[in-house]
């Protein structure tokens, strides 16, 4: 039952979060003060992930291991396709194409920076 009741509740809170930045993030230009916004905006992702790892804790290995073979592979290549798709359709260099390109970039940085403190946490050797 907690289960479903924290996929709940992570769902509820990325709906949330959506809407507040929906409110407080202006469509275009940036926002006028993003000293003060993007310390609110992370604390909001902050709040969705910490939702989100009550439900993580909540699955067995077998769901844990579904879940991170499908961000992984299906995560990956479906921002690859689209920066080419981006980049074939609009260019390499149109405000879009780029926006996509650094957020892919910000997915290996995040993603090696999980994975040094796996390794220096010793749990390559073990596993």
């Amino acid at each position: 039952m907690k289960f479903w009741l924290f996929g709940g509740l992570t769902l509820a809170a990325v709906i949330a979060a959506g809407t507040l930045f929906g409110r407080m993030l202006p469509a275009t230009g940036g926002s006028d003060q993003p000293f003060r916004v993007y310390p609110v905006v992370l604390a909001l992702y902050a709040a969705v992930l910490g939702v989100a790892w009550l439900w993580w804790k909540r699955t067995d290995d077998l769901q844990q291991q579904g879940q991170l073979i499908s961000w992984y592979w299906g995560g990956s290549c479906g921002a690859l396709a689209m920066l080419a798709y981006l980049m074939t359709f609009l260019g390499r260099t149109s405000d879009i194409t780029l926006g996509a390109f650094y957020m892919v970039m910000a997915q290996v940085v995040g993603f090696v920076a999980v994975w040094l403190i796996w390794v220096v946490r010793g749990r390559g050797h073990a596993e």
